[in-house]
């Protein structure tokens, strides 16, 4: 007699149920801390992963380090079976991990997820009793490509540029001397002198100066901190900041997906700017080539790279007609504000996790223009458009210095814009 299909289902989904998750029928010794390398696509890093048993089941925390950053986690759905053991975590994607005990060695894999998009892969290899390798700010993980070229063939500035000043005093992920390096150098090639600053901002610390770049500020140092998503600046840097922008300064404000949204909406409020605070996808305009659905693709000619003095550029060999943002959030900004990078009607915002929200981004944006009093303003939802990294193993290119893309023009044309070299409309 044959089986229906829908009877094995039943059957499995009856001992799935029924059977024990990390409880005392399991015989295997967990207890302690186990740690070791973290292998992924983004890089060598470091995982930990202490057990302790509490009841009459295993419990667990974890802590990684990857791309110069550590995260931590509380152990979720832990199931023990045999040697076999497997549980999930959300340090910021979902990440599931299952992998086998040998004696005093937990070898396995792991997959990180957002929403229900596989967003990395990966392998650990663990010992009890060990410890895990330091914080790594390069190597493998998103560091900045020293190779990046950042010659300036037109420079618009021949000496004595816009002062610039480059904000490294809020826990900013980004800062002129590392990750957005190549960026510091290109605009320093274009003539813009560059001082970065360790201060809270006040009128006297602002008046020296033309242009503030501020990239991914935090409430805290590290990302995975919950106390990372506290506002980054007091109301009265907020104040300041405004009223010399008012005044005929100008301001670029970079602030990425969760928890950076949060950070800097203190900010952005003070202009306008309604931040998402979530991670933006779009799967149907994304890059294919990377299959992530926040990398996601602008170009002119489907509309929602508009047209602005930013994607036209001083003429035809600064015109800017593709550009990819690699994953962000959403915007939203006042009526007197320019979207530059606006997204389609099929982009959602989403916190991911185990069971997903989505909220539609239609009518959003990842790039703003506004001009604002007697000065100007850019705000971008996304900061890795506007580095040079390298990425994973395989070292692959990540933002500006990505073939086939506009990424290091529009820098150029976004500074060129603040500084009056571009017209405003």
């Amino acid at each position: 007699m044959k089986i229906p299909k829908s009877m094995f289902l039943c059957v499995a989904l009856m001992l799935v149920s029924l059977a024990p998750s990390g409880t005392l029928a399991q015989k295997l010794d967990l207890e302690g801390t186990w740690a070791g390398t973290l292998t992924t696509d983004s890089g060598t890093g470091g995982l930990e992963v202490t057990f302790h048993f509490e009841g009459d089941r295993w419990k667990g925390a974890i802590k990684m380090r990857l791309e110069g950053q550590e995260l931590t986690a509380d152990v979720q759905d832990l199931v023990v079976s045999g040697n076999d053991v497997s549980f999930t975590a959300q340090p910021g994607p979902l990440i599931k991990f299952a992998g086998k005990v040998d004696s005093n060695k937990f070898n396995g894999a792991a997959e990180a997820f957002r929403d229900a998009t596989r967003i990395g892969a990966g392998t650990f290899s663990l010992s009890r009793g060990a410890m895990m390798p330091a914080v790594q700010n390069s190597g493998g993980g998103q560091v900045a490509d020293e190779n990046f070229n950042a010659k300036v063939d037109k420079p618009a500035y021949s000496k004595d540029g816009p002062r610039v000043l480059f904000d490294e005093a809020h826990n900013n992920f980004h800062t002129a001397t590392g990750r957005y390096k190549p960026f510091a150098d290109l605009i320093g090639n274009d003539g813009y002198q560059i001082t970065s600053n360790k201060e809270k901002f006040t009128p006297e610390l602002l008046k020296g100066y033309n242009v503030l770049v501020i990239s991914n500020a935090l409430g805290m140092p590290r990302m995975a901190d919950p106390n990372a998503a506290n506002p980054a600046f007091t109301d009265a840097e907020c104040d300041a900041v405004r009223e010399w922008v008012k005044s005929g300064r100008a301001l670029l404000l970079i602030a990425d997906h969760a928890p950076m949204g949060s950070a800097n909406q203190i900010l952005g409020e003070r202009f306008g700017i309604e931040m998402s605070k979530m991670f933006t996808i779009d799967e149907q305009n994304s890059d294919k080539e990377s299959g992530n659905s926040g990398f996601i693709v602008y170009t002119r000619e489907s509309g929602r790279l508009a047209d602005h003095p930013i994607t036209r550029g001083r003429d035809d060999s600064e015109r800017v007609n593709k550009i990819i943002a690699f994953t962000g959030q959403s915007l939203k900004g006042p009526p007197t504000g320019v979207p530059f990078m606006k997204l389609a009607d099929t982009a959602q915002d989403t916190m991911g996790g185990q069971s997903p929200k989505f909220v539609s981004a239609a009518g959003r944006a990842q790039g703003i223009a506004l001009a604002f009093g007697k000065g100007r303003a850019v705000f971008l939802g996304e900061a890795g458009m506007l580095s040079a990294q390298l990425a994973g193993p395989q070292r692959r290119p990540f933002g500006m210095n990505r073939p086939g893309i506009d990424n290091r023009q529009l820098a150029l044309n976004i500074m060129h814009w603040l500084t009056r070299v571009l017209p405003e409309k």
